[in-house]
């Protein structure tokens, strides 16, 4: 590989690093404990259009200089069925693809929305290990793994009609504050971790992630902070936005100098000021089901 190629997928890897996706996953149930998981995933023009581009230069795709097969984004993009298929078992014991559907959000991102089916709540985990099959082999093959503990799960509860739900994506948001790494390569660029972030938030225009939990025959009440009609918000983020966020940047610039600073306490109240996110920090809240 000549160095022209060389720096055009380090600059594609750079870009596509900081996951140029849109997704929301939606866990809709019934008072019976039956219902569905609804998953969107859409991928920008400009990356769609990079790797098009790259495909043109000849294993320049193929996991360079140590990072993930790029040749596997389209695939991510454009799924076939008995890829969904397979995907169901990552959500828990007893779902089952039902659906899915390829094309274009209001904005022109490309990628498909996928429904599966259960019929015990109470079976269902939304954790890392849910994400496709071919993002877990994008992944993999620059050598990194995805890990279901590291990004916190959503597991459910139901009796009597009332449904549990534990949610640790508040912790592991706290957990993951600080990157050791990351500060390490900002110091090492002179500058501070803000700022890196601000460049990293210029690569991830647009990316926004999300999961929500509705009550199909709709909620008589709930411990739920973040409530609108029969949807509650679970986490939800626009990732750049967040990234850009002054309150976000001086906090993260703080807890550099001192990593004692980040406590439960703090990063709830740090929460709460973001307007780019919105999560439920309880790991724990009761939906009384319609």
């Amino acid at each position: 590989m000549n160095r022209t190629v060389s720096l055009v997928v380090i600059v594609a890897l750079s870009i596509i690093a900081t996951s140029c996706v849109r997704t929301s996953t939606v866990v809709r149930v019934k008072k019976d404990g039956t219902g569905s998981i609804v998953s969107r995933y859409y991928f920008s023009p400009q990356m769609l259009a990079m790797i098009k581009q790259l495909e043109g230069l000849g294993g320049a795709l193929e996991g360079a200089a140590g990072g993930p097969d790029l040749g596997l984004i389209g695939e991510m993009a454009n799924p076939d069925e008995d890829s969904l298929r397979k995907d169901a078992v990552n959500y828990g014991e007893g779902v089952r693809y039902s659906k899915h559907e390829p094309g274009k959000d209001d904005e022109g991102w490309e990628g498909y929305v996928v429904t599966y089916d259960f019929e015990n709540i109470g079976k269902v985990r939304i954790d890392q290990n849910s994400v496709p099959g071919k993002a877990r082999e994008f992944v993999e093959s620059s050598g990194e793994e995805i890990r279901a503990e590291k990004g916190g799960s959503l597991t459910f509860a139901l009796e009597g009609g009332i449904l549990t739900v534990k949610t640790s994506f508040a912790k592991a948001g706290l957990e993951g504050m600080i990157d050791e790494n990351q500060l390490k390569q900002a110091k090492a660029m002179g500058m501070t971790p803000s700022q890196s972030m601000k460049i990293a938030a210029g690569m991830a225009e647009g990316m926004r992630a999300g999961v929500f939990l509705r009550a199909d025959g709709g909620i008589v009440e709930t411990t739920a902070a973040h409530v609108t009609g029969d949807l509650i918000i679970l986490s939800d983020a626009d990732v750049p936005k967040v990234l850009n966020d002054p309150d976000f940047g001086e906090f993260i610039d703080k807890a550099a100098l001192d990593p004692k600073i980040v406590t439960v306490e703090s990063v709830k109240e740090l929460f709460s000021k973001l307007e780019a996110m919105t999560i439920e920090t309880a790991e724990e809240v009761t939906v009384k089901l319609k």
